[in-house]
């Protein structure tokens, strides 16, 4: 009968203990190979951990700086997509309506009309762009488009004209509607927020603005500058004639001013820009020291796992032959 010998729960008892060291020093290896992070960082910087853990932190915070820089880029470049959008049906509607008054040309002022309404409603429709979730034109108030219904926007425009009696006092209604804080523009269309956007923070304690609203004067004047060439035959005066060409000048001038609301945007971009330029080399730098306490070598450590793994299966293999072993196999 087998029989069990105190050298044989001796060898048992080394075989188990190093077979538990080999598999925990295996599973140390085998996390090491995937992560490329050494384990037991303290052991690797000499109990002196403190200084990792800085380093990991630096890294951390100066990816988080990178992200949101890039998202506040992202959405500096679609205001500027907006923007740009926003001058080009401007400029050609404004210059042929002037062309067509200078011409007396009824006919083409009709058409642009038309062209000045189509054009209200894309207007509308860019300004109410969203980016991640956040509507780019309503200022603090970014859970919800800027700009309500642009058919409501003709129709009080169509109702002034209609009601006025003659251009001096359009114009005069026209700068309650759009520019007074009781104005119809700022109680009934725009819905965004009374303050801008939040700065973006490019460094600690150092923020720039990179955003506009639906509201601001440019935009607000170009709005003003269609709605007027589009709702003219709504006026019943007789001096239509300087009421649409000072649409026309409205639009072409709103035009310009966008264009510098871009410029002051476009400074914002580029500094955002070095800003994230900055984080990344500073990133690399940061992150070559952590590595220097902290990486492991991926192909070193997927070596040494299959090295334990090797001693592992010997280790199980001897330990099945001792467990076949009588008091007669010792002997001998």
């Amino acid at each position: 009968m087998p029989s069990t010998t105190a050298p044989d729960l001796v060898s048992f008892s080394r075989l188990s203990r190093a077979i538990t060291d080999i598999k925990g020093r295996a599973d140390t290896a085998r996390i090491e190979s995937v992560t490329g992070r050494v384990e037991d960082v303290t052991a690797e910087n000499n109990g002196d951990v403190g200084g990792a853990h800085l380093l990991k932190k630096a890294v951390d915070d100066v990816n988080a700086y990178q992200g949101l820089l890039k998202l506040a880029q992202n959405r500096a470049t679609r205001t500027q997509t907006a923007l740009d959008a926003l001058g080009e049906e401007a400029v050609r509607i404004g210059t042929e309506t002037l062309s067509a008054t200078g011409r007396g040309d009824d006919g083409v002022l009709n058409s642009l009309a038309t062209d000045a309404q189509a054009a209200i409603f894309n207007v509308f429709s860019v300004l109410n762009v969203t980016e991640g979730g956040r509507a780019l034109f309503s200022g603090d108030a970014s859970d919800r488009p800027p700009l309500g219904d642009p058919a409501q926007l003709l129709a009080d425009v169509e109702a002034i004209f209609a009601g006025a009696t003659d251009a001096a006092d359009a114009q005069a209604q026209l700068d309650i509607y759009f520019n007074d804080p009781t104005g119809g523009f700022a109680t009934t269309i725009y819905q965004g927020g009374v303050n801008k956007a939040a700065p973006v923070e490019i460094a600690p304690g150092v923020r720039i603005d990179v955003s506009a609203t639906a509201a601001d004067q440019p935009i607000k004047d170009l709005i003003r500058g269609l709605a007027t060439v589009a709702a003219q035959n709504a006026a019943t005066f007789a001096d239509t004639t300087t009421l649409i060409e000072s649409g026309a000048t409205t639009a072409l001038a709103a035009d310009v001013a966008v264009t510098d609301l871009r410029g002051e945007i476009g400074v914002g971009e580029a500094r955002i820009g070095a800003a994230i330029s900055r984080y990344e080399a500073e990133e690399t730098v940061l992150t070559t020291l952590f590595n220097e306490k902290t990486a492991r070598d991926q192909y070193e450590a997927a070596s040494e796992l299959q090295l334990l793994e090797n001693q592992l299966e010997a280790s199980y293999l001897l330990t099945a032959r001792l467990a076949r072993l009588t008091i007669a196999d010792y002997i001998r």
